[in-house]
Parts: structure tokens; C-alpha cells; sequence
């Protein structure tokens, strides 16, 4: 399997609009590693900086996952992203951590506890998915994470101190232009986030790209994924926590 193979259909999507289709066999990554070799191909034919990472898992036990979010898709609230007609436009309600001090890589690897203490503070997050595949739900999931885990824009509100969070017993509403169209309580499969960011901590340092200072990490959809429709504005309110509101925008 060629990383640079199959990040070369994924950057050339990106800059087309023209989504890949199936993938040859010899370009679907093998495992996890293959696919995060891709990731980094990707990102260096865009050239973007990293502004921070989505990270999540299907359980409080299970693997976990990373994507790095580059620092074009990554905007304060209210943001506007542009779509295509044909774009996957799914949005999800999110709890995002912002990192207050460097995780350089280091020989001993971090702990949760050690990761935690790193956190500034707590954001209400949407994340845009969007998908250079033609079916996503056809794909591997190492296909899928190749791709960034499907990332397609990520915007975040105010800050909230840490402590004033309770991630496990978050309400959250989620509206599509005014109407509610999720709501939960908790509602994040992979539990509390700490475990995630301990994870991600030392998953970062490994691939070069250290847990820095004013990064953003967002640690997996509290609503699950909601079609949006193009032009429409999708607001996020946990309660006692926060908004944000991002707007899909037909591409221009």
C-alpha cells in the first residue's frame, strides 16, 4: 500500500470537489498505522499547520482514534464553512479541550493525569464532517481515518474553566436553523475524555507533532451525526457551558 499513492487521491479531491470513489485494493491501508502514514502524507501536500486534533472512540474501553484539524478548517464561533452540493454535511455537538501548556515528546510516556493537568480550558465545539469519498459507509475504517476521519470544518466557543464541566452528565441541544433537531444527556460513546487525551497526548508526540500550547483537541460527538441542509446554520448549547454556531455556505 502506497501512503502517497492514496494521499495524492485525497489532496486532489480536496482542491477539485471530484470525490474518490472505490479504491484500488493496493491503496487501502492494511491497519491503523498505514492509515496515519497517509494522514501525514496528506497534510504535507497541503502544507497546513495543525491547530489541533479530534480524537475519539466507540466506547469508554475501546481503541481510539485520532485526526489532526488543519488550521484553515479550524474557526472561533460563529464560523462559516463552505460546502458542495454533493458534500457528505453532516454536523455534531462536541466538548473541545484547549491545551494550556506543551506535551513535548519525551522518553516516559504520558499519563492521563499528567495530559489533564495540560488543559486550559473547555469549549462547546461543532464539527462539520464532510468526506473525499463518494460513499463514506462503503469505506474501511482505515480508509476513513486516512482521510482525517472525515473532517471537513471544526469551530469553537468560549472558553469554560475545566472544573465546571461535567462531560458525563452534559446536556446538549442541537438546532438546525431554530429547530432542535438532537438532544442528549452525556451522550459521548467514549465516556469521559481523559482517557482520550492521554492517548492522544503520546499518539501526537510519536507522529512529530507534540500537544502544544494553544492547540484544540475535540474529544468525539455528544449528539451523533445530523444531515444538515446547504446554507443552513446549526447552533450547539450545552447547558451552563456554552454555544457555538456554525453555518454550512454553498461553495462560492
Amino acid at each position: 500500500m502506497s501512503a502517497a499513492s492514496l494521499a495524492e487521491l485525497l489532496v486532489a479531491s480536496r482542491r477539485s470537489g471530484r470525490r474518490v470513489g472505490a479504491l484500488a485494493a493496493d491503496l487501502v491501508p492494511k491497519d491503523d498505522d498505514a492509515a496515519y502514514a497517509v494522514q501525514e502524507e496528506v497534510a504535507g501536500l497541503l502544507g497546513f499547520a495543525v491547530a489541533g486534533w479530534k480524537v475519539g472512540s466507540p466506547s469508554p474501553t475501546g481503541p481510539v482514534s485520532a485526526a489532526p484539524l488543519f488550521a484553515p478548517l479550524v474557526a472561533p464561533s460563529p464560523a462559516r464553512f463552505s460546502a458542495a452540493p454533493d458534500s457528505f454535511r453532516a454536523v455534531e455537538a462536541e466538548l473541545a479541550l484547549m491545551i494550556g501548556s506543551d506535551l513535548p515528546a519525551r522518553a516516559r510516556p504520558y499519563s492521563e493525569d499528567e495530559a489533564w493537568a495540560a488543559v486550559a480550558s473547555v469549549h462547546v465545539a461543532i464539527e462539520f464532517l464532510d468526506s473525499r469519498y463518494v460513499d463514506r459507509a462503503r469505506m474501511s475504517a482505515q480508509a476513513m481515518l486516512a482521510d482525517n476521519l472525515s473532517n471537513g470544518g471544526f469551530c469553537f466557543g468560549a472558553p469554560m474553566p475545566l472544573a465546571a464541566v461535567d462531560f458525563l452528565t452534559a446536556k446538549v441541544s442541537l438546532t438546525l436553523d431554530g429547530t432542535e433537531a438532537k438532544a442528549a444527556v452525556g451522550g459521548n460513546a467514549a465516556g469521559h475524555p481523559k482517557r482520550l487525551l492521554g492517548w492522544l497526548a503520546n499518539h501526537a508526540a510519536s507522529r512529530g507533532r507534540a500537544l502544544k500550547k494553544g492547540n484544540i483537541v475535540t474529544t468525539g460527538s455528544h449528539t451523533g451525526i445530523t444531515i444538515a441542509r446547504l446554507g443552513s446554520t446549526a447552533r450547539a448549547r450545552f447547558a451552563g457551558i456554552g454555544e457555538a454556531e456554525l453555518t454550512l455556505a454553498p461553495n462560492e
